[in-house]
């Protein structure tokens, strides 16, 4: 009964921390920078962060863009991402993005500069 009760409290820890989780990257300067969603640096060395439970990458061109949830990149290049806070995102065996909830084109407009 004890070993029950435990293994819920650390799943539910677990589970919680996934998608409250803060980002942090070293930015162009060698300052540690922190986000709310996952962080990305720019060809430019420049860190972009995606909202809090939202991912952040790079595109094919250095420059990064966000989701509302996490991202995935399709066979063609194009960055797609999860429209739930905290969703995922993969790649099926065909080259497409399957996402939680659906899924909407990454953008720089979801992203903020980290400070």
């Amino acid at each position: 009964m004890t070993n029950r009760f435990l293994m819920a409290c650390i799943l539910t820890l677990v589970a919680c921390g996934q998608v409250n989780a803060a980002d942090c990257v070293k930015n162009q300067y060698g300052a540690v920078v922190c986000g709310k969603g996952q962080c990305a640096t720019d060809q430019y060395g420049t860190v972009y962060c995606a909202k809090e439970g939202g991912g952040a990458m790079k595109d094919l061109y250095g420059n990064v863009r966000c989701g509302v949830g996490y991202c995935a990149i399709d066979d063609l290049g194009e960055m797609h991402c999860s429209t739930v806070a905290g969703g995922s995102a993969a790649t099926d065996s065909y080259g497409k993005v399957k996402c939680v909830g659906g899924c909407q084109v990454a953008a720089r407009q979801l992203c903020e500069v980290a400070r």
